[in-house]
């Protein structure tokens, strides 16, 4: 009897306050993705000798598949976001290739960077971007007219500078998580979804909705701010607060936005790579 009735106390608890959160085995690293290594293009003003490194998984069979190219953040891969963005993308019947822009250049962060040293970062990145993505077009498995770009706060920055790009080969969708909008949108080489944080401090949306194209642009450009949400918000841990060049700022985890976030990436890759 008293299990009874702690039991229905739990679930009137539960219909007022519980909210549904990913599935548990969602987003669980598999034993052994692909640590693959490839060389920057001849294209590549900065870093021609330089030997990338990325993760790189695939859906099972023989494909072709749509593929996504991976930005981290400024201070790296982040295995409780990156990781689990990848494995969701692959179950959705995407390869992955998840770029680390720092390992191969000796440094662990940038999230200090400033100004030009900022600048010249980004540069770099977006070169690596398009190597991946020459990568990817390479192998057997990927259709190479179906390759998508998505990064999160530094590469989500660098994301929005590779679409400014006037390239014969650009990508065919992109996805900026809480990025640094920095110029207007209007001109862009690819379909845009932006996804950010109300409370975002560190990129704030303000800017980024100021740089939305009013008339007619070359595609489209979507962007969805999540209230009460912080940047970061669908990387799981404690709130927290992380030095970036201009002080500190506010992290924090958001499942309603994080969940959201989710059915937008899908329905947004699902219109411009699966039909």
């Amino acid at each position: 009897m008293i299990r009874a009735i702690a039991l229905c106390f739990y679930l009137l608890l539960c219909t007022a306050s519980c909210v549904r959160r990913p599935p548990l085995t969602e987003g669980l690293l598999r034993d052994n993705p692909d640590v693959v290594s490839f060389p920057s293009s001849e294209s590549n003003l900065f870093d021609s000798k330089l030997i990338l490194t990325a993760r790189l998984q695939k859906p099972a069979g023989t494909g072709k598949f749509p593929a996504v190219v991976l930005l981290h953040g400024c201070g790296g891969m982040q295995p409780k976001r990156d990781h689990r963005w990848a494995e969701r993308l692959v179950s959705w019947g995407f390869a992955t290739l998840q770029v680390d822009s720092f390992k191969p250049r000796g440094i662990s962060s940038v999230c200090t960077l400033g100004g030009k040293e900022s600048a010249d970062m980004l540069a770099r990145r977006v070169t690596d971007a398009y190597d991946a993505q020459q990568f990817l077009a390479s192998l057997p498995f990927v259709d190479n007219k179906r390759i998508a770009i998505m990064g999160w706060s530094n590469g989500g920055s660098t994301t929005l500078n590779v679409l400014y790009q006037k390239r014969d080969d650009p990508f065919h969708a992109a996805i900026a998580m809480y990025p640094s909008c920095r110029k207007s949108l209007a001109d862009l080489n690819a379909p845009l979804l932006i996804l950010i944080g109300e409370k975002d401090d560190w990129t704030p949306t303000e800017r980024c909705v100021s740089m939305i194209p009013s008339g007619k642009s070359s595609f489209e450009v979507a962007l969805q701010a999540y209230p009460n949400a912080y940047h970061a918000f669908d990387s799981i841990g404690k709130p927290r607060e992380v030095m970036g060049s201009q002080g500190t700022h506010h992290l924090e985890y958001n499942v309603t936005a994080e969940l959201d976030s989710i059915d937008r990436v899908k329905n947004f890759l699902k219109k411009y790579l699966l039909q």
